[in-house]
């Protein structure tokens, strides 16, 4: 790379060369470059890229530009001050250019050494950024929204309220945006909405990028057509995220013995009765027992496939419940999981069947939260008991915004969480009529009834339009016979988001020929508004 000579440099090598002595203009005040390495403007203690190269500091491997590779550098941030001495002592605490005591993403306020833009701990308090508390860089008020409130400039979850959409991070908690919630943050990642394209050619580099728009002369309609006969139904897949926490030991009107023996027995012989045509894999939570790693996210114990209930019924036979609710990390990795499956094949959507309220979060106030436990001496003694909400409705939602709506299903326990509940299914694209968005199975025949109506709107009932349909005039017809469109989702069609279709009620049932795969065609006509 071509390393510049400073401003006041170069002008006076040009005069010394053209051999005048007043051709120079004066030399700026130094001083006012001192910490401005590219001189853009910006200090390099604010600035996400010190030498203007076009290379985000983060991923730059010459931060200053010098054509020295940092890991060779003695000063890698520019800032003249050398990492250590001719001892080995630590001179220059902030070599990687965050300045202590200073916020914006390239700062370092804790002077740990970590740009606050990469660092899950700004303020070194202990808690995790993303959340409120004490001593924290919202001074302890309660901020909802605030894209400083964590100091990295990005954008901020606060409290207990619910969901925001500018969630400070793919992984509730982390301080760092995640945009395609990979596990890598968006700062060290080269494709952050993971659609394959490089960020510097993406020109959409934090979303999908769209489709290009279908070339539909003024007017003109086009009409979209899928067959649902024998067949001809790509079999859904299904990520089944299953409740495995201590209180689904305990009994229940309408489940014979513990709720976990009565759930395991329902959910096996409905994957074994859907095997074929349902794709169903298994995921439980959390991923440790009574004892020992209590809220330790969930793992998939059967991956997706086409023959996995022999697996799935000897899993759940092995499995004894225990530990905590791990809810929204739980469905970060659920997310993670339906992305390895890749674009080709059925359907994808998460089942998330659970008995109680989120929790599992630690940096949650424990005198203030809302408490799952039955005192709130017991959220105070160990925070992991407050409810979890507002990760937990911000987890469904990114899985949705993935493309994975998220169905949940309440299984008794869970009724002191219906808020909760709907909140979840509403942020997963699966809202329901009547107010009431997710599955309230009070007896094993309606945990069964749940989980097979899931699996028919997955598979049958839910259709992928090729563009964003916007303001456009749909005619939907189903075998023929016209379907009016029902907003209320009782019987009827209506759209779940830009491009995606769902047939509900009477309508659904049409489409399937009463839950069997029929000869039946639905047809989309799509008209410019």
């Amino acid at each position: 790379m071509l390393r510049l000579l400073p401003v006041a440099g170069l002008a006076v090598a040009l005069a010394t060369l053209a051999g005048c002595d007043g051709c120079a203009p004066p030399p700026p005040d130094v001083d006012a470059f001192e910490n401005d390495l590219d001189r853009d403007g910006t200090p390099n203690d604010l600035d996400d890229d010190i030498d203007g190269d076009g290379v985000p500091n983060n991923l730059d491997e010459d931060m200053d530009g010098d054509d020295v590779p940092n890991a060779a550098d003695d000063d890698p941030d520019g800032d003249g001050v050398p990492t250590r001495g001719e001892e080995g002592e630590l001179i220059d605490e902030t070599p990687l250019g965050g300045q202590e005591d200073q916020e914006g993403a390239q700062g370092d306020v804790d002077g740990d050494g970590l740009p606050n833009g990469v660092d899950n701990d700004d303020d070194g308090n202990g808690i995790p950024d993303g959340v409120v508390g004490p001593g924290s860089c919202d001074n302890g008020q309660t901020v909802v929204d605030n894209e400083n409130a964590d100091c990295d400039g990005y954008c901020f979850l606060g409290g207990e309220g619910g969901y925001q959409p500018c969630e400070d991070g793919g992984v509730p908690g982390s301080g760092i945006p995640d945009s395609d919630g990979d596990g890598i943050p968006d700062p060290l990642d080269p494709d952050d909405d993971g659609d394959g394209i490089p960020d510097g050619d993406d020109g959409n580099p934090t979303g999908e990028t769209p489709p290009d728009p279908v070339d539909t002369p003024p007017g003109e309609c086009t009409t979209e057509d899928f067959d649902l006969s024998a067949g001809s139904v790509t079999p859904p897949r299904i990520l089944l995220v299953v409740d495995k926490s201590g209180s689904m030991a305990d009994d229940a009107d309408g489940y014979p013995g513990t709720k976990w023996d009565a759930a395991r027995d329902t959910i096996s012989d409905v994957v074994t009765n859907l095997s074929g045509d349902v794709s169903f894999g298994l995921m439980l939570y959390p991923n440790g027992t009574a004892d020992t790693n209590v809220c330790s996210e969930g793992a998939v114990r059967v991956n997706v496939d086409d023959n996995s209930a022999v697996q799935i019924v000897a899993t759940l036979g092995l499995t004894e419940p225990g530990g905590g609710t791990p809810t929204a990390t739980t469905l970060i990795e659920a997310r993670q999981a339906l992305d390895g499956l890749g674009a080709n094949g059925g359907n994808r959507a998460v089942v998330l069947a659970t008995d109680g309220g989120p929790n599992c979060n630690g940096s949650l106030n424990g005198d203030t939260c809302r408490c799952v436990a039955p005192l709130q001496s017991d959220c105070a003694n160990f925070p992991e008991n407050c409810l979890d909400d507002g990760n937990a409705i911000g987890a469904a939602a990114s899985v949705n915004a993935a493309g994975y709506p998220v169905f949940v299903i309440g299984i008794p326990g869970a009724e002191n969480f219906r808020d909760v509940l709907n909140g979840m299914a509403q942020a997963g694209g699966t809202a329901q009529a009547g107010g009431t968005s997710f599955y309230d199975a009070s007896s094993t025949t309606e945990l069964a009834s749940a989980l097979e109506e899931i699996a028919i709107r997955v598979g049958a009932c839910r259709f992928d339009l090729p563009q964003n349909v916007g303001n456009s005039d749909l005619t939907v017809t189903v075998g023929g016979n016209p379907v009016t469109r029902d907003q209320t989702r009782s019987n009827g069609w209506d759209l779940v988001d830009a491009n995606t279709l769902e047939l509900f009620g009477a309508a659904c049932d049409a489409a399937v020929n009463g839950g069997a795969v029929g000869a039946a065609t639905v047809s989309v006509q799509i008209c410019p508004g």
